[in-house]
């Protein structure tokens, strides 16, 4: 009896941590470290893949002016960590709509396209 009890409370963990690892909770980026970040004020937009471009000084005031940060995974990313970091920057993305307004991305684009414009990057 002791044996079958061992052996389904092992699948059953093993069940919880295969839905876990699918949904990207053991990654860095996940919807409950959204929460964390956002609660410690240290939100971050996640991407994966090559950096569009090099960000200097006034690239990182601009980032910080409305209230996040950039980071970059990298090109090799699995599908549980791409799951996580989409539920990640989706809390992200409310939090800073309800941070800067709704049409936040368009005034932060047109001044990041002012930066590029007049080569300020680096």
């Amino acid at each position: 009896m002791r044996r079958k009890r061992k052996l389904k409370i092992g699948i059953g963990i093993l069940i919880v941590g295969v839905i876990l690892w699918q949904f990207g909770f053991l990654t860095r980026f996940n919807y409950l470290t959204a929460k964390i970040d956002i609660w410690r004020d240290s939100p971050r937009i996640a991407s994966y893949g090559l950096p569009s471009y090099p960000c200097g000084v006034p690239c990182i005031g601009l980032k910080e002016k409305y209230g996040f940060h950039e980071s970059n995974i990298g090109c090799v990313v699995t599908s549980p960590q791409i799951r996580g970091i989409n539920a990640y920057n989706a809390e992200i993305e409310k939090y800073l709509n309800k941070r800067n307004g709704k049409d936040w991305r368009e005034k932060y684009q047109a001044e990041m396209d002012s930066l590029i414009k007049n080569k300020m990057l680096e």
